[in-house]
């Protein structure tokens, strides 16, 4: 931030300052400093000048500063003194004269040096916070229609922006009574006053420091209430509210992984020493204590409130369970994330400043376990860290499951003891009272639930890995039923539609006739208060939402849990079922699976746009039971798993898995695969062309390897015998390479048409390259299952005619002639085409009813892709798309464009990569005709929607019963094993009758001889995110 004032007003000002007694402002050197070590192409450089460190003039003794004699305590301004100059700092960078005269002294005493940062050091700053970096300030809100406070409008030459006022941001408390009653930041009338008050030659936009780090919380810890004489609802209420709107800015569906200290710490009630001190005033501790190993909570609950509980007691801990609670949901998710370790745990980082780390506190805490550290010590540094908590270290001084679920259940002991006592004496309200206890019940009940299912999905093992997820299943529909539940309350209601905090993290006005309540959440909650730690380093900007929407977006956080986490491990039976039960859920919302929110702005519908996927407190949690104490989900034998996958897609004999050799070899990689589904959309791109593609191209020679050691060891012709261990491995990295270019199209990579012709092109060979390895597969698998049922028929007419030939032997008592009439007997007189036919059917099982069902989808994408790329060629023909810009090849060539895009297929054996004289080839239409190029298009996207007839036959919704459903024909919606749901069946067959109404279109004005000269197409990709439809206007 730059001052632009001359040298002569600087000069004019400094000659009119007294600078006898006065505090001296150094707002314009600090500012000076800040742009010029900020602003050149070496920003960290040291002043090069040792005249320009001495610019800052000491302030006078009568000062109050603190005890280290640094920063100033009283503070309430620094003023008096002008800098002369437009620039300070380096003479490399030249042309700044710095006159003798600049070096300020005052009364003998020499100014102290300002401290210059390398490049090192400024890194370090800005990584950890160093209170040197911080520039941050805080500008004070325009008054609304105009209003100036008591000055009136600002005159027509002075702008506001000209008479804005800044503040820094303020310090975190440690303690409620850290802080002053102050409860929110000055208005611009008060900062005017105050200027004036001190110097009036003071600029408007001067440094002013608040006299107190933060807003006191004691007055209001003091005055909480569940019932309000003026109003509907406690103010309790409210701030519980606001307390979910953080936890969801931090970990919700829509824009989880903000960092703590912008989101769950902008909550002055959720800071370590705010919580140690209210547990203190409490004594939670010694309830916590009291519990023990043996006594049960309710015990404790009894002797806790046993009387009659006072409703500050009880309002107090409903506001301190919450408070809690949300700091321990949020340290859940943080070391669920962290310890899945897939490299997103950076977006739920808390910068520490001024503290020791959180795997410091774990370190020491086991080296005390260990006994290396003196006790006497340990006791010493306890009581410190207790006395002197960090802001923001998700509270360790109160840890542990145990402590937080003994508080939620006291707060909610409390409030049923209180309901009840004031139900006996009906001297209240009661319908306010039971709605404000109702809404206070059921945020602790969701976030207990809430928390428990993380937890339990945290901690399993192999021996109550079932067990567990149906208790983690039990809470997380109790948490969605309580989350509704208040969702549908009257009080969310009335505060969706006031507001409690805007987008960017401010304050809105509630209530106007409520000021209580204002200056209770303008106390409680503050954007800006960790701004400090965070440096100058850019920063996700933290997204908060209506309480409406945070009440469903943790809603649909929780039922997650369920259809993500706990599906997968209790009904995940193969690898195959495991492995479509993640496609699902990672493509959850690409097609319109899951409806969209109605929101009543433009800004809001962006942040309710559908999801993609799941948020990554679901994935994490998969894959940290993806594969545990050696086992699958902790239940299966991986490698087991893998033969009996490679029987089912590729009908491989038992002898070539069951040394178990192999199968072990392809635990790696296939873990990979199904640990690149729980990524999300750019780092599975990332994932798949660094770890799984490259393992896939080991596999492939090694497969050929194995395949032919078996063909030796057992004799078989290799013209004759499939290479079965080749194709499985072919046909897993044609699965990856086309979901990579799938994720490619929805991540936006292919934005322009010439671009998306690439990749469908590309993606259609993949396709047809699958659906050809798949078909060959399904015909050895029918031939194989028609021999084997053709040879078990003979063995049992064998065995029948072995009988009767027994039987006549005995009666006859004869001898006969072994073998005299086995030379006529027929082959097989019983066994038919038909027969054989229909007992194959018989014999099908339900995986091969989804392996089918994936075939068909297969094909269908085939089709979309085929019917767009002969689309774009029909609109080039036509002359409604325009070549691609000669910018784009200023620097490179269409080739080079085009290998970066598929060059991480080039090491694959198989398929063989293709390159761009094959695309050119393939894509070049110019000796088709317009109307034959036309139909085959319209044949494409006829063809899918006969797809989509036949899928939304065999896939079924409604109340109907399972039990009647036959699993080899037909499936339900909500289905766990099948591929495509239909909603997204929907939204594709939207696809093509678009594309096909806008088809017949253009082939109706090409028939026409039409001039299309003014029309326009649009590329849109609203029905699927990665099929686009192309209309004409």
């Amino acid at each position: 931030i730059y001052l632009n004032a001359g040298k002569d007003s600087i000069a004019q000002a400094m000659s009119s300052a007294n600078l006898g007694d006065e505090v001296v402002d150094i707002t314009e050197l600090v500012r000076r400093c800040a742009s010029e070590c900020l602003s050149y192409c070496h920003p960290f450089t040291p002043l090069a000048n040792n005249d320009a460190a001495s610019l800052l003039g000491k302030a006078p003794k009568d000062v109050d500063r603190g005890e280290d004699g640094g920063e100033l305590t009283d503070g309430t301004l620094l003023a008096g003194l002008r800098v002369r100059g437009t620039s300070i700092g380096r003479e490399a960078d030249n042309n700044v004269e710095i006159d003798d005269d600049f070096a300020v002294r005052h009364g003998g005493r020499t100014a102290p040096k300002l401290t210059p940062l390398d490049l090192q050091d400024a890194m370090t700053a800005l990584e950890l916070g160093d209170k040197r970096m911080d520039c941050c300030e805080i500008s004070t809100p325009p008054p609304d229609d105009g209003d100036n406070g008591d000055n009136g409008p600002p005159p027509p030459d002075k702008p506001w922006e000209s008479l804005q006022v800044t503040f820094p941001p303020h310090i975190a408390p440690k303690s409620l009574s850290d802080g002053t009653p102050c409860a929110s930041l000055p208005t611009a009338s008060d900062a005017s006053e105050l200027t004036n008050s001190v110097s009036k030659s003071l600029s408007s936009n001067a440094l002013i420091l608040p006299k107190s780090p933060c807003p006191s919380l004691l007055p209001h810890w003091n005055s909480l209430r569940l019932s309000s004489p003026t109003t509907s609802t406690s103010s309790l209420v409210p701030l519980l509210i606001l307390q979910l709107t953080a936890l969801e800015a931090y970990i919700g569906t829509n824009n989880g992984g903000s960092n703590a200290a912008e989101t769950l710490y902008c909550m002055m009630w959720c800071h370590d020493g705010v919580l140690v001190d209210m547990s203190e005033k409490l004594g939670a501790d010694d309830i916590v204590e009291s519990c023990g190993a043996s006594a049960s909570i309710e015990s404790s609950e009894e002797n806790a409130a046993r009387g009659e509980p006072d409703e500050l007691a009880v309002a107090r801990w409903a506001l301190f369970a919450s408070s809690l609670g949300v700091v321990r949901i949020a340290e859940a998710v943080r070391w669920a994330v962290v310890n899945a370790d897939f490299y997103e745990e950076e977006d739920f980082g808390v910068t520490l400043h001024g503290g020791k780390a959180i795997a410091d506190q774990q370190k020491e805490k086991e080296e005390e376990e260990g006994g290396g550290i003196d006790d006497e010590k340990n006791a010493i540094d306890a009581a410190d860290s207790k006395s002197r908590p960090s802001s923001i270290r998700f509270c360790p001084a109160l840890e542990g499951s145990q402590y937080v679920e003994v508080v939620w259940d006291m707060a909610l002991s409390y409030l049923r003891r209180y309901r009840f006592s004031c139900t006996a004496k009906g001297s209240i309200d009661m319908d306010k009272l039971n709605l404000t206890i109702d809404v206070l019940e059921t945020i602790l009940g969701a976030q207990q639930s809430f928390f428990q299912a993380i937890k339990i999905l945290s901690n399993l093992n192999d021996e109550t890995v079932c067990n567990f997820t149906k208790i983690a299943l039990k809470r997380s529909w109790e948490t969605v039923s309580l989350l509704e539940k208040l969702r549908g309350s009257d009080i969310v209601a009335e505060l969706s539609r006031d507001g409690l905090v805007g987008l960017d993290g401010r304050l809105l006005q509630t209530v106007r006739d409520q000021p209580e309540l204002n200056v209770l959440l303008s106390a409680s909650f503050d954007p800006f208060v960790n701004r400090r730690l965070l440096g100058n380093a850019p920063v996700r900007k933290a997204c908060f939402r209506r309480p409406k929407d945070v009440v469903a977006s943790l809603s649909q956080l929780a039922a997650e849990l369920e259809w993500g986490v706990c599906d997968p491990i209790l009904h995940g039976s193969s690898l195959g079922r495991i492995t479509r039960m993640l496609e699902n859920n990672s493509l959850r919302g690409c097609g319109g699976s899951v409806p969209k929110e109605e929101s009543s702005s433009e800004k809001e519908v962006l942040e309710a746009e559908t999801p993609v996927g799941m948020n990554i407190l679901s994935r994490s949690l998969v894959v940290l039971n993806l594969y545990f104490d050696d086992k699958l989900f902790g239940q299966f034998d991986f490698g087991d798993m893998i033969g009996q996958h490679m029987k089912q897609q590729c009908a491989v004999p038992e002898l070539l898995i069951q040394d178990g050799v192999w199968t072990t070899r392809l635990a790696k990689p296939m873990y990979d695969t199904l640990k690149a589904l729980c990524l999300n959309r750019h780092r599975e791109r990332g994932f798949t062309e660094s770890i799984v593609l490259p393992a896939f191209e080991l596999l492939q020679y090694e497969a050929a390897t194995v395949d032919e050691k078996f063909r030796d060891k057992h004799g078989l012709d290799p013209k004759t015998t499939p290479s079965y261990a080749s194709n499985y491995v072919i046909l897993n990295t044609l699965r990856v390479m086309e979901r990579h270019i799938g994720l490619g199209i929805e991540l936006d990579l292919y934005p322009n048409w010439y671009d998306l012709s690439t990749a469908l092109w590309y993606r259609d060979f993949l396709l047809s390259a699958l659906i050809n390895v798949r078909g060959s597969i399904e015909r050895e698998r029918a031939q194989r299952r028609e021999m084997d049922l053709r040879i078990k028929m003979e063995q049992e007419e064998e065995e029948k005619k072995t009988k009767a030939q027994l039987l006549q032997q005995s009666k006859k008592k004869g001898k006969m002639k072994k073998g005299k009439k086995s030379a006529k007997r027929p082959t097989s007189p019983t066994l038919s085409s038909s027969a054989l036919t229909t007992e194959a059917a018989v014999k099908s099982t339900a995986e091969d009813f989804e392996d089918r069902l994936d075939y068909t989808i297969l094909l269908f994408h085939r089709n979309l892709c085929r019917g767009l790329v002969r689309y774009i060629a029909a609109l080039r023909q036509a002359k409604l798309l325009c070549d691609p810009p000669a910018s784009i090849t200023m620097f490179t060539t269409h080739q080079k464009r085009f290998e970066k895009r598929f060059e991480a297929f080039n090491t694959l054996y198989q398929p063989p990569s293709l390159s761009y004289e094959d695309y050119i080839r393939g894509s070049d239409f110019s000796a088709v005709q317009s109307e034959d190029l036309l139909a085959s298009a319209t044949d494409c996207f006829r063809s899918g929607r006969g797809i989509v007839d036949w899928l939304l036959d065999v896939i079924i919704v409604g109340s109907c019963d399972e039990a009647t459903i036959d699993a080899t024909k037909k499936r339900k919606d909500d289905d766990l094993y099948i591929s495509i749901r239909r909603g997204e069946i929907m939204a594709l067959a939207k696809v093509c009758v678009t594309n096909s109404l806008f088809l017949h279109k253009l082939a109706s004005a090409t028939a026409g001889s039409k001039n299309l000269g003014s029309s326009r197409v649009s590329l849109e990709f609203k029905a699927h995110k990665q099929y686009c439809t192309m209309s004409i206007t």
